[in-house]
């Protein structure tokens, strides 16, 4: 399964702290489910992109932070496929969160949107608004996410 990165960096620290380098990382897996019973098939196609990065993050900027991630497919017997996208520290569908490597308890929300071209690929556009990450803790910060498709 490809996988994707997601990498930031804070430049000024939280609550007089000294400063120290905060990253955001996202790992997304890449996940192909075709029904055995089904004429109709979608994979992915190889060499996808493994890396994305919210960039150099300052939390004293009101900018919102963003990544895209195109990943393209391919599928048989004109499917029209249903993509499901998962975190591993979602609160729920939808509900994405970067993790503190350092500090488990801490979380920071993100959003991902898609663009779909059909039959050929799907954009993953994320944001981290200023929000979520002007008052983070310090540190590393990390998510993987799971695109699922479906014929």
């Amino acid at each position: 399964m490809p996988s994707h990165r997601v990498n930031g960096t804070r430049t000024k620290p939280r609550h007089g702290a000294p400063a120290r380098r905060l990253r955001r990382t996202l790992v997304c897996a890449l996940a192909l489910w075709a029904g055995a019973a089904s004429a109709q098939t979608c994979t992915f196609n190889a060499n996808q992109p493994n890396a994305a990065s919210f960039g150099t993050i300052d939390p004293s900027l009101n900018t919102t932070m963003t990544f895209t991630i195109i990943v393209n497919f391919r599928c048989t017997a004109s499917a029209d496929p249903l993509f499901t996208i998962t975190g591993a520290n979602d609160t729920g569908p939808g509900a994405y969160r970067l993790r503190n490597t350092g500090q488990p308890t801490q979380y920071m929300a993100y959003s991902v949107a898609t663009a779909i071209v059909p039959g050929t690929r799907i954009a993953l556009n994320g944001q981290l608004v200023a929000a979520n990450y002007a008052n983070a803790y310090v540190g590393n910060y990390t998510d993987t996410l799971s695109v699922l498709i479906l014929p």
